[in-house]
């Protein structure tokens, strides 16, 4: 029967860890609650998060330039295969003994806040690299740690939800060998990113006519310090829950990294707000390779504060 199965119903049940197991590539991946999280099989990089597989959804997301889609679009994009290609070996996948398909994920741990003060240093060098003042940095409840655990050898970032409760914290690792291996940054297990906002809690009361949107929490301090209001996605999507915080904000400034990912995610998230109704979008294209935090305090009001003066 699995001969006649079409694309709609392949996609249904045949789950993308499937594809990844059926080539020898399941086991470079970890489990993280609804989600498979590993390096990206399309482009061959070695960034343990780059590539995401949302197993409720049987969809997959490449955070470093391949983009995302469904189960059709990455056979098509791991073989080179075409349509029929595609559809006919879906069509035997399907078709194998049950035991090699993975199993349906299993429910989502709840998230677990971590609500107790860690010491962290704010007068670190990192920060002051970053343009970060040790005042902005102690207000933001940013620094390096010294201890061990979640945090060692890393930038810990105080993270709240959106009515101010402190819920745990980010780690931005510092060590070579161990960005290589695990990315930049962790985030705690089961993290909720899709409906927080990195600062919303600060300046929500009331929340301005006028935001800027960045990617990373080091654009919000640096902002903070010229006295612009900002939030930061933690990453480069904008789900629903985060797009109904700004339902009442009449002009959006976009400000993410001025890498193709960042380029890419600008594009989108502004098609996606235009859709919904939102039409004072705004977007600050930065040089190739430079992040928000990489320019002077001249530099960024230069880019800001045409929109916001």
């Amino acid at each position: 029967m699995s001969r006649l199965l079409p694309f709609d119903t392949l996609k249904k049940i045949v789950p993308i860890p499937a594809v990844l197991d059926d080539k020898g590539l399941l086991a470079t991946f970890k489990r993280q609650g609804d989600r498979l999280v590993g390096p990206c099989p399309i482009h061959g990089g070695d960034n343990p998060n780059a590539f995401v597989v949302s197993l409720g959804k049987n969809l997959w997301y490449c955070f470093t330039g391949c983009n995302g889609g469904d189960l059709v679009d990455l056979v098509r994009r791991l073989d080179g295969k075409n349509f029929q290609q595609t559809l006919q070996y879906l069509r035997a996948l399907a078709g194998s003994r049950p035991s090699r398909l993975p199993l349906p994920p299993a429910p989502p741990q709840p998230f677990k806040p971590f609500v107790r003060k860690l010491s962290l240093d704010h007068c670190t060098p990192w920060l002051q690299q970053k343009g970060i003042t040790p005042i902005t940095a102690a207000r933001f409840e940013v620094g390096a740690y010294y201890g061990k655990g979640f945090l060692a050898d890393s930038i810990g970032i105080r993270l709240h939800d959106l009515h101010g409760q402190p819920i745990g914290y980010l780690a931005r690792r510092l060590t070579p060998a161990t960005i290589k291996r695990y990315g930049k940054y962790q985030f705690p297990s089961t993290f909720p990113k899709s409906t927080t906002l990195y600062n919303y809690h600060r300046i929500a009361r009331p929340l301005p006519d006028k935001i800027v949107v960045t990617e990373c929490p080091w654009g919000v301090m640096r902002l903070h310090q010229l006295n612009i209001p900002a939030v930061a996605l933690l990453g480069i999507q904008l789900s629903d829950s985060q797009y109904r915080l700004f339902e009442h904000v009449k002009d959006i400034v976009l400000l993410l990294d001025g890498d193709d990912a960042g380029m890419k995610a600008t594009r989108r998230i502004k098609m996606e707000l235009k859709s919904r109704g939102k039409n004072n979008i705004h977007s600050i294209c930065l040089p190739v390779g430079t992040d928000p935090d990489d320019l002077t305090d001249d530099e960024l009001r230069a880019e800001v504060n045409p929109f916001f003066f």
